[in-house]
């Protein structure tokens, strides 16, 4: 029976270790040698299967080595940082160790024992508590983590201060859970094993409210921000338009008058008064010059263009020069809203960037596009402050809710439509320059 709960154990968590890789692999991208790691992540939990340990090595020391091991596999099998790297370590940790402490508690429970690890550790359901634990674990990752938070899991990587949040909990969450299990007191063996199925019970219901709340409040005020950055977005394309409309209404009056002009002038030339229309002609030339039409095609797109038009305006009220010649195949898939969003964000971050250039005559944007293979490149130049290079991407607002995305929703945008960026720092002419490079396949152009 030991062999069949263990070869039970051996399976569940095997299954358990891919399913975890194969969720997060979705917010993060995977080194090329990943299987090291999860390799190393396999090990290290079947390690935890031995029953015979060496020179009395006690069974504690075998969950100890999970807080070094995991996060050192999982730094091996994602791209990313320090802190994920904790989350996700302590995530798998807590699910596993706090059904294991439920499962190995009701079991003793049952034999009228008090649970302690030793106990556990040399009884026959060891190892049935740890596939019991990796089943439930299992289970509730796929309802939890891939379909209840999929969605909702990206923004929340972004945002550092939940993150640490969660962190925190699950510290002290392990922490109070360890204390409680491990000791070795003798105590009424039936009052200590409903406390602590209960603190078990407890925590993993905690844990998991917690992780939902969070991600929940992290969704929702990114789709706040995105919401306030599109509202900001379209009053920008409304005030285009309507200075557009403004312009355009006032020469149509101007070709409307002009229709009279000319019959006017076709009398007088009956009658040869050609001094009177040589007047008209001066008079009209210069009504002509007082209409300004001050719109530049910079984009081969009306939207875009719009766009264009509106940082232009806001780039010489602050002393910097615009330069831009943007390309776009008409056959464009990408949507209207998404176009906006991406240049929007694009010439945002380059328009902050450029406040912190002190020197005012040293404040240069620029655009260009060509193609290059199967791809549109669309390169923005702008000069930088080194002290606020744009390569960090954190930002350096202190609404940091409200503009810590702009580099993120470029990136999802590209990713959505199978592009990519890329980004780096140039001098010329004792000048730094910061260069973003998109790339987007042509044919979904």
């Amino acid at each position: 029976m030991i062999i069949l709960y263990m070869m039970f154990t051996i399976l569940i968590s095997t299954i358990f270790s891919y399913v975890y890789i194969r969720i997060y692999s979705k917010f993060f991208h995977l080194r090329k040698y990943y299987y090291v790691g999860f390799i190393l992540f396999l090990v290290t939990i079947y390690i935890q299967f031995i029953t015979a340990l060496p020179l009395g090595i006690s069974v504690g020391y075998l969950g100890l080595l999970s807080f070094i091991t995991y996060p050192l596999a999982l730094s091996l099998v994602y791209k990313t940082n320090i802190f994920n790297i904790t989350f996700l370590s302590l995530n798998a940790i807590l699910k596993i160790y706090i059904t294991f402490i439920f499962f190995g508690t009701m079991f003793a429970l049952i034999n009228q024992q008090q649970f302690t690890l030793e106990w556990i550790f040399n009884s026959d359901y060891y190892h049935l508590s740890q596939g019991l634990s990796y089943l439930v674990s299992l289970i509730l990752l796929v309802v939890f983590d891939n379909l209840l938070l999929s969605n909702k899991l990206r923004d929340f990587f972004l945002q550092r201060g939940n993150l640490l949040l969660i962190i925190s909990i699950q510290v002290i969450l392990i922490v109070n859970l360890i204390w409680m299990s491990a000791t070795r007191e003798i105590l009424p063996y039936a009052w200590y094993n409903i406390v602590l199925l209960l603190l078990a019970f407890s925590v993993d219901g905690i844990y998991l409210l917690l992780r939902i709340f969070t991600a929940n409040s992290t969704y929702f005020s990114v789709y706040k921000t995105h919401t306030d950055t599109l509202r900001k977005q379209l009053s920008f394309q409304l005030d285009h338009y309507k200075n557009y409309e403004s312009q355009t209404q006032e020469l149509l009056k101007f070709k409307h008058d002009y229709d009279k002009v000319l019959q006017s002038i076709s009398s007088l030339l009956d009658s040869k008064d050609y001094t009177s229309i040589k007047g008209i002609v001066q008079d009209s030339s210069n009504e002509l010059e007082s209409i300004q039409i001050q719109y530049k095609k910079y984009s081969n797109n009306l939207v875009v263009d719009a766009l264009l038009n509106d940082y232009q305006k806001r780039f010489l009220k602050i002393g910097a020069s615009f330069d831009s010649l943007v390309y776009i195949n008409m056959t464009f898939k990408m949507t209207d809203i998404n176009l906006i969003k991406l240049f929007y964000n694009i010439l945002e971050n380059a328009y902050e960037s450029l406040l912190h250039v002190e020197d005012k005559d040293s404040r240069k944007f620029q655009i260009e596009s060509a193609q290059m293979d199967a791809y549109i490149k669309i390169s923005f130049i702008n000069t930088m402050n080194p002290v606020y290079s744009s390569l960090d991407l954190t930002t350096t607002k202190k609404d940091k809710l409200q503009h810590g995305f702009g580099t993120s929703i470029i990136d999802k945008i590209l990713t959505q439509y199978r592009g990519f960026s890329n980004r780096y720092t140039t001098q010329h002419e004792g000048l730094d320059y910061y260069h973003l490079e998109i790339f987007l396949p042509v044919d979904t152009l």
